[in-house]
């Protein structure tokens, strides 16, 4: 029988902000959101299920190519462990709104001696963008 080990969530913002003048720098993989699993009690496979959304206004003139990704990394930096990552290019996008969102799971997690498993949300773009708004990063463990 499946067990909920944990449920956490890391949230900057729960709604879009026009005003914000939060910057992401272009070409620069930036930290969004962190979070930790409490795993205590787990038997057998430790499963992870993620949702995450990060909104940003891109610079206009809109150029074709440019390409926001949003990627979870088990652990603290980048040198954890990749477990998803999504890309969106602004294509034909007529809005400089670019809203970005990750759906993911880790399976078969070993579960480690701290009993804590540790996410990082990632957000990069190739251009400079502003982050305006609804960034939040969910995550839930189960175990059989």
């Amino acid at each position: 029988m499946t067990r909920l080990l944990d449920a956490r969530t890391s949230q900057n913002k729960s709604y879009s902000d026009l005003g914000s003048t939060t910057i992401l720098p272009a070409n620069t993989i930036t930290p969004i959101g962190v979070v930790g699993l409490n795993t205590a009690g787990a038997s057998g496979n430790i499963r992870v299920q993620f949702s995450a959304i990060a909104e940003l206004r891109l610079p206009e003139p809109l150029t074709p190519d440019t390409v926001t990704t949003i990627a979870i990394v088990r652990g603290t930096d980048l040198t954890g462990t990749p477990v998803a990552y999504a890309l969106y290019g602004t294509g034909n996008t007529v809005s400089p709104i670019q809203v970005v969102t990750i759906i993911a799971s880790d399976y078969n997690v070993p579960n480690p001696s701290s009993n804590e498993l540790v996410y990082t949300l990632f957000l990069f773009c190739t251009s400079e963008a502003t982050r305006i708004g609804m960034e939040s990063f969910n995550a839930i463990a189960f175990s059989d």
